[in-house]
Order: structure tokens, then sequence, then C-alpha cells
């Protein structure tokens, strides 16, 4: 039994033995909230008459629980979608069909409320061979009314709701069949309360005339495929530390081989190489397969299976042009990491009174890129060197130039202040000096 298997045997024990007691019927009495315990839609028909429940209704909670850590692509156990009225499960696992639910999310006359669904939709983009439509993520919604980036499921439930809802089954063993009551419950639960949730949150959100900013955002993020970021897998791999240009180079050459042989054998990533597998190979840079065996971490079978193609790709990343980072002379300067520390903290510090969480706005490494990109262009232009405007923070669609790009650029051009206040009765920031 591999770590993981045994790690959720044990979760789904513990579990179960804490949720014996619990009833099946949801604690929250509101209109918005499906009374009942769940359905479960265990033939075509069952399927067919929600569907068509779903679009008289004309929205729908959708989630799904899957096991992640054993396949290249998550294995989906269990779907599950809801209405305001009712809420129903299916087990793909059991022969049911769960077709019609994924053509349904995909239509654009139905919007689909999802939390945290770039993996969920996953499995309906790869069954329609296409992609979904008219979505809104409630973990986007909920940072941009004033939760962090990102927010659990959970924590947003209790803070627009006071409600608090189990998770006792987050890692349990969601393949293993029959599936139990409190499984089911726990499932059940994770879109029972979406409705609701989003009800609230686009009150306030049209309130403050974010509405269009929450369904650009989740439009964007949820389209398509999740997009691989090899610069992100590198930044994990080396912890941050950091790395000299060749070196980089082959790092991101193993980062794209090890994507491509997990694909190609259907296993995840880190299981194929792990991280510290990674590192020790572009410290030791391996020159035939025989020395790549003695490589720490490094499993047997995967040097045995791929262990030319691991030797290749590192002779090959050596013949390459080094990466280097752009601006990596600039970002040595003492006095300029100062003032984009500086610049990120008053960045952070307005997203925060405006109810937008920082992290959702922009990265730290992408606002040092645009930052450094400034600096750079005042420097040119200090020495007599002919250059481009001035970049901006954002594209002008984007909502980002709406909600704080403008400001951001006036602020690093000395043209605004920073005025802040602490409001004692809410706890939090506030823009504008004390009255």
């Amino acid at each position: 039994m591999s770590h993981h298997r045994s790690k959720r045997a044990q979760h789904h024990a513990n579990a179960e033995r804490d949720q014996e007691q619990h009833s099946d019927a949801p604690s929250l009495d509101h209109p918005l909230v499906p009374k009942g315990t769940y359905e479960l839609l265990e033939s075509a028909a069952a399927v067919e008459e929600f569907v068509r429940h779903v679009r008289d209704v004309g929205v729908i909670a959708f989630d799904t629980e899957f096991i992640g850590e054993e396949t290249f692509r998550p294995k989906i156990c269990l779907v599950q979608i809801a209405t305001e009225e009712r809420v129903a499960l299916l087990d793909p696992l059991s022969g049911v069909d769960p077709m019609p639910i994924y053509q349904l999310v995909a239509d654009t006359s139905v919007l689909t409320l999802v939390h945290a669904g770039e993996q969920d939709l996953m499995a309906v983009k790869q069954a329609i061979n296409g992609n979904a439509n008219h979505l809104v993520d409630t973990q986007i919604a909920a940072s941009l009314i004033g939760l962090p980036w990102p927010s659990s499921l959970g924590n947003t439930i209790e803070h627009l709701t006071g409600f608090h809802i189990d998770k006792a089954h987050t890692f349990t063993e969601w393949d293993r069949r029959p599936l139990s009551k409190s499984q089911l419950r726990y499932a059940a639960d994770d879109v029972r309360y979406l409705p609701l949730v989003w009800s609230r949150m686009k009150e306030q959100l049209e309130r403050e005339n974010r509405l269009h900013w929450a369904m650009q955002e989740s439009a964007t993020q949820l389209a398509g495929e999740p997009a691989f970021d090899p610069d992100r897998q590198m930044r994990r791999a080396s912890r941050g530390e950091p790395l000299k240009p060749a070196v980089m180079t082959i790092l991101r050459e193993l980062v794209l081989l090890r994507r491509e042989l997990a694909e190609a054998e259907d296993q995840p990533q880190r299981t194929l190489l792990s991280d510290g597998a990674l590192m020790e190979l572009v410290r030791r840079k391996p020159d035939n397969v025989s020395a790549l065996r003695e490589v720490r971490f490094v499993p047997q079978q995967v040097a045995e299976r791929h262990g030319q193609r691991i030797v290749q790709c590192i002779r090959d990343a050596k013949t390459m042009p080094p990466i280097r980072q752009e601006f990596a002379g600039l970002l040595e300067d003492t006095a300029v990491r100062a003032r984009i520390d500086a610049m990120w903290l008053a960045f952070q510090t307005r997203c925060m009174a405006t109810n937008i969480a920082p992290n959702l706005v922009s990265s730290r490494a992408e606002f040092t890129s645009w930052l450094a990109a400034r600096i750079d262009r005042e420097h040119k232009l200090a020495r007599g060197v002919a250059v481009e405007s001035a970049p901006l923070p954002f594209p002008i669609q984007d909502w980002r130039a709406e909600s704080i790009g403008r400001w951001l650029s006036e602020f690093i051009d000395g043209r605004c202040e920073l005025a802040l206040r602490w409001d004692a009765a809410s706890g939090a920031l506030r823009l504008g000096a004390t009255p």
C-alpha cells in the first residue's frame, strides 16, 4: 500500500468513527438551502429528470470528489450537484453515466457555481472535448469581498452564513465501495450551501460594482486546461534557493521531461520523479545511465525505463543558452530591492483596504517583474536613452486595471498618496485619513 493510500485509509477510518452519530439532515434552515438529505442518481432516467429540474431553475452548484495522487489526471469518484431546492449525488464508478451532468455544466443557459473548481471542471472538459461556460468560482468571488486568496469552502460558508460545515472526509477513500453515509453527507454539503453563499456574495458584489470582476476572473481562470507553469515547478523544486543560470536551464528541461513522462505513464509527476530527485539530478548531472542509477531519490524503475531520456535531457540542456532572470543585475541593487519591497507593501495594503485579496491581483514575482521594468526605464531615461512608454501594471481590459491599476501607476509616479485609517468597529483597514 502506497503512503498516500495508507494515509487515506487512516483518515477514512478516523472520519467514520467520528461521524457515526451525525444526522444526515442539514442544520442550517434557510430557503436557499435544500431541505432533506440528498438524492442518489442511480439510473439514466433519474439523471435526466434532475437535468430537467436544473434547466427550470437555471443555476447549479457542481463539485466532484476525486483521488489525485495516483494518476496523472484525477480519478473522479463522485459527482455532486445542487440547486436551492435539491441535492443529488452521482457515482460514476457504479456505471451511471455522468455525461448529461457534464453537458449541463457546459451549457451557457445554466449558471454553474463551483468553489476552487479548476480540477473539478477538468472531467467536464475532457468528457465533452470542449470548454465549460457561464461559470462563477465562489473562491474567486470571496477574494473580491474581503476574504483571503485562496479561502476554503468551509471558511467561505462560515464567513457568509455563520454556519460551520464538517470537513472530516477531506482526505478519504472516495473510490472504496460502498460509500458510507458520512461520506455521502460530507459530499452533499460541498454543494448544498453554494446557492445561498452565491446569493449573498452576488448582493455584495453588485453593491460594490464588482460582479463583472468576479465573472471575468472566473471565466479566465476556469477556461481551458489548467496552465502548466514550469517556472512555478522550478521554484517549488528549488524551494526558492537561488540557482545559477546554467543550473536553471537543466532544471527547467527536467521539469518539462517529467511532465511528459508522467502523462505517458498516467502517473502523478512527483511520483515519477520527486522534487528532491530533480535537484539531485541538476547537482550531479549524470552523463550515463549507470551514474544516473546512483543518484539519490531517483527510483530504480524510473532509471531503468527512462534513464537514457533523462541523461540525454541533461546533455541537451547543457548546450542551451542559460536562463537568465530578467533585470537580474538591477535586482542585485539593495536600493532597488528596498524600493520594490516598499511598493509591494503599499500595493498589498491598498488591496486589503478595498477588500480585495492582494494575491488574487498579482503574485510577488509578477509585481517585481513589472516594477523592475519601470525602474529600468527610469535609469535609461536618466542616461538619455530613448525608451518606450512605461509599461502598464495590468492590461487595459483586465478588471485589475479598473480596480487598482490606475491608482498603482499614479502612486508609483508620485501623483497620489496612500491614506489609511483603522476602522475599530469592523476591525479592518479603510481608505482615507481619520476624520
